[in-house]
């Protein structure tokens, strides 16, 4: 199906499923990256385990969150007749590249030796350079990091009674160069998503959450200028040079549903540890009256306000 987001962008999207982009192929959408064949060898389906998320904003939702002491809607969406979410993108650290390409290598060749798990180089850090891996963003200069076990906790505290949120298949929604997976979060008592199928927690299919959220991530890279190669004798892989081919990448959000008036509180001392500056990236998508700094002007703006606080 077909619409227009509140940002006025086309998107293709999929209720109450995460379809990998093999399934997103027999869909038989108009999309000339999603159908290209000579994108060079990589790492496909690599597993990994997330523990942290966060929420970028820019200089007036900063203020906004350490005014509310936690977060909300912004106001000119929450007059909206739209259904009102909380987003977090997945953060997804060098640790966690790490350990992915650890479990990568392991599914390729089971049995190698100490010698060859010494002796192989990092390549999966050479591959992940999508937007879903990068320190900057196109929604502000401002990144809020919590871990999503803690962020589920204060959640489930403030909304569900006490009671572990429920967290939902959301969506498949594809771009033109990008595949988004939404996952939900909701109190029991909102009916509004029961038609959609439950996170599974299993190894089963795009992402689920087992105590951490795992991610099978089928395009890490937007562009790709590398080929892996596998060498089966030595069981190891390398990187070879390839010429430059684009193609589709693909990512992981979260939704948390929001009431109109609802504000996730979270202490000032740990909103004051969880917030760091970044560059804004484009394409910028903040939302007007708000304007991207520099990384610069965004640290004096952040060490302005920490020092105002102390």
């Amino acid at each position: 199906m077909k619409r227009r987001n509140n940002r006025d962008v086309k998107e293709t999207y999929f209720e109450g499923q995460h379809l990998s982009l093999s399934d997103l192929k027999e869909e038989e959408i108009e999309n000339g990256y999603l159908y290209k064949n000579n994108i060079p060898a990589y790492p496909e389906s690599v597993k990994f385990r997330v523990q942290k998320v966060s929420h970028v904003t820019g200089k007036q939702g900063l203020r906004g969150i350490f005014r509310n002491s936690g977060f909300r809607q912004p106001s000119e969406l929450v007059a909206s007749d739209q259904r009102h979410f909380l987003w977090w993108d997945l953060s997804v650290t060098s640790d966690d590249i790490s350990s992915a390409e650890e479990r990568f290598l392991t599914s390729l060749f089971p049995r190698r030796s100490a010698a060859q798990i010494q002796n192989q180089s990092p390549i999966l850090n050479q591959f992940t350079s999508s937007k879903a891996f990068q320190k900057d963003s196109s929604y502000g200069n401002f990144r809020f990091t919590f871990s999503f076990k803690e962020l589920l906790w204060h959640y489930g505290k403030q909304f569900c009674g006490d009671q572990s949120p429920v967290l939902r298949v959301y969506e498949t929604v594809l771009y033109r160069r990008e595949v988004l997976y939404k996952v939900l979060v909701h109190p029991h008592d909102i009916n509004l998503y029961d038609h959609y199928p439950r996170l599974p927690d299993q190894e089963d299919g795009v992402c689920g959450y087992d105590g951490a959220m795992w991610w099978r991530c089928q395009a890490p890279s937007e562009t790709y200028k590398l080929k892996l190669e596998v060498n089966k004798l030595n069981r190891s892989v390398y990187v070879s040079p390839h010429r430059e081919e684009y193609y589709v990448w693909d990512h992981v959000c979260v939704a948390f549903h929001m009431e109109p008036g609802w504000v996730l509180h979270v202490d000032q001392n740990k909103l004051l540890k969880s917030v760091n500056a970044c560059e804004t990236s484009k394409p910028c998508l903040l939302r007007a009256p708000e304007t991207p700094l520099s990384l610069n002007e965004a640290e004096r703006v952040l060490a302005h306000l920490k020092a105002s606080m102390r």
